[in-house]
């Protein structure tokens, strides 16, 4: 399929313009902390027409860390449109439904229009589809679906003003900036739980109210140690790899290594499964069914559509919920068979995902063992001891990259479960993401920035650079 009809009108899709000249660090982090300013801003501005006393998010705090963010506010869909527009296109390049050429920049500009018109018309599609679900707007119900469009383009924009100006990407950046508010607000608030004396919403504030009114509960603190480790295990998980040596055949004595990574799809997979069951939530809306709904309320098909997806979804914040129930307060109710159930079923169909859109991913981009052999070989290397021939880098990669793909897909499968169950706070995809996109920008510091940094701040990030 062909979308040159759309060349003519590129003219008119704003863009942000590349610097005319090599940015210095100091500029890219103020544009990285002028961008993420901006998105927490338009995290606390609700549109005109709603109300946050009107908005009930209760089971959807995992999506709004995944998405970025804020329901009832201008990011309600947050970067939802722009993953799924972006993901989208990209699949349909990469197994050739669309005849785009990547490496020609005509082709690359067609590109990167399409997706800002894609992500526009998923803005208005979402928003929709979120304001029905929670019920925003009331009469004024168009007019809050274009202001919380209006927030997803805007998020489009701050985006691409990161990826040009400053580190990474725009996505990531607000992906990990939601994620760490949400941890360090779960740990150190110190305002008090409505109706609660003495409660306090951060852990450590309720564990020192406690300590000093002799009401002790020795779990107080096991989320933040057990966010702590989960946070040290997806660390070491992303510098895990297995290199595989090369040779340059026109260069004698001179080696090199191709790594393949422990995590080799990434956080991908986890991202895809998440984001897909977190979308499953939505569809009990078609019935009726809207949040906060008592199940006195529901007739038979709604109650029967209401059990069916909270055994397939973690149910996280919510009263059918698994998050943290393997907290030693809340091991008891492992008793439950019913939430055994839940654990199994849940647990089953979020690794079956991962594996599944682990192994779509690497089969539709450009790391799967046919299109890595094909880069090594064009970069003039092969593996020593064999004649220099692509079809012999394919095979030896055969050996490693179809089984990492799977490895790595029920990996960070299970360490996201596993954290959501020790009721991690951030959840275990928030941390399994932030710590994801957190070492691609340490990757890109080293790569890019360390040679202009003093050599007391180059020594931070290892001897080796």
């Amino acid at each position: 399929m062909k979308i040159e009809f759309l060349r003519p009108y590129l003219k008119y899709i704003p863009e942000v313009k590349r610097p005319s000249r090599a940015l210095p660090l100091k500029d890219k982090v103020l544009w990285v902390a002028l961008a993420l300013g901006l998105f927490y801003v338009l995290g606390v501005i609700y549109p005109f027409g709603i109300t946050e006393a009107e908005i009930n998010k209760s089971g959807f705090e995992l999506m709004q860390m995944i998405f970025a963010s804020h329901i009832g506010s201008l990011l309600t869909v947050g970067i939802g449109p722009i993953v799924v527009g972006s993901i989208m296109l990209q699949l349909l390049v990469g197994t050739g439904a669309l005849e785009l050429d990547l490496t020609r920049n005509e082709d690359k500009a067609l590109f990167q229009g399409a997706q800002k018109i894609l992500i526009v018309i998923f803005s208005i599609l979402e928003a929709a589809a979120m304001s029905i679900a929670f019920q925003l707007g009331g009469g004024m119900y168009w007019l809050v679906v274009l202001q919380i469009a209006m927030g997803s383009i805007i998020l489009m924009f701050l985006d691409e003003i990161v990826s040009k100006y400053g580190i990474g990407s725009g996505i990531g950046l607000f992906i990990a900036g939601g994620v760490s508010q949400s941890i360090i607000t779960a740990t150190i608030n110190p305002l008090q739980t409505a109706g609660a004396v003495g409660n306090y919403a951060g852990a450590i504030p309720n564990f020192i109210s406690k300590l000093v009114t002799g009401n002790l509960d020795p779990f107080l603190l096991f989320p933040i140690i057990a966010t702590i480790i989960v946070f040290l295990v997806v660390v070491y998980g992303e510098s895990m790899r297995l290199e595989i040596p090369l040779a340059y055949g026109t260069i004698r004595g001179i080696s090199a290594r191709y790594p393949i990574k422990f995590f080799y799809v990434s956080n991908i997979p986890v991202i895809l499964a998440a984001a897909l069951i977190q979308s499953l939530q939505l569809i009990p809306s078609i019935f009726g069914i809207h949040a906060g709904m008592a199940v006195q309320e529901m007739n038979p098909l709604q109650y029967g559509v209401y059990i069916f997806f909270s055994y397939i979804t973690s149910g996280y914040g919510g009263a059918n919920n698994i998050y943290g129930v393997l907290n030693p307060s809340s091991i008891y109710r492992l008793g439950d068979i019913t939430v055994i159930m839940h654990i199994l079923i849940y647990g089953a169909v979020f690794l079956g995902l991962c594996v599944l859109f682990g192994k779509f991913w690497a089969a539709t981009t450009n790391i799967g063992p046919e299109k890595v052999a094909q880069q090594i070989h064009q970069g003039g290397m092969q593996i020593p001891g064999f004649r220099r021939d692509i079809r012999v880098i394919q095979h030896v990669l055969e050996r490693y990259i179809p089984q990492m793909v799977v490895i790595s897909s029920i990996a960070v499968g299970l360490l996201a479960l596993s954290a959501d169950l020790l009721g991690v706070f951030g959840s275990g995809t928030g941390i399994l993401l932030t710590v994801g996109i957190l070492y691609r920008m340490y990757e890109q510091l080293q790569k890019e920035e360390m040679g202009s940094m003093p050599m007391w701040f180059r020594g931070l990030f290892g001897k080796h650079v």
